[in-house]
């Protein structure tokens, strides 16, 4: 039974905790204890077990994509506020600059990058996370500077 579990029913797209492998052989092993001889000795003991641990595997397999995709989204937001940068120095023309710093009451330069990018880091917060999905680290920006471009 361990055998079998561990080469064909354990997952290949994430790996268990000790507990979890620990808690998932306790439950095939119980299983196996409630089932009766006649299918114990029969082929619908393979199916039995694998259905048992998948039940136990699924969970844990939804968790762990939860999981992935909150730091996922993490990483997104905490990526967002470095493109003001790329957005001042190279994206911006001059007149969008000085309506930025008009719309943020701040003439210098780089107080300006400084208040844009507290102001991205606070926008993208709010940013749903069903709308955030969409985009990774690098196409980010192009949602960024629609937001700043927005602002001018």
């Amino acid at each position: 039974m361990h055998n079998h579990v561990r080469t064909n029913i354990l997952p290949y797209d994430f790996c268990l905790t000790a507990s979890q492998e620990t808690e998932l052989f306790a439950t095939v092993r119980s299983a196996l204890e409630q089932t009766n001889d006649e299918e114990l000795f029969s082929s619908i003991l393979r199916f039995k077990v694998e259905e048992v641990a998948d039940r136990k595997i699924r969970l844990w397999r939804d968790e762990n994509q939860l999981n992935e995709q909150l730091n996922r989204l993490k990483e997104i937001r905490n990526s967002a506020a470095d493109y003001v940068s790329v957005f001042l120095n190279g994206q911006a023309t001059p007149a969008a600059i000085e309506q930025l710093k008009t719309t943020c009451g701040i003439q210098e330069s780089g107080a300006l990058e400084t208040e844009l990018r507290s102001r991205i880091q606070d926008w993208i917060m709010r940013v749903d996370d069903g709308e955030l999905v969409q985009y990774d680290v690098v196409t980010v920006k192009d949602l960024v500077f629609a937001q700043l471009r927005s602002w001018c």
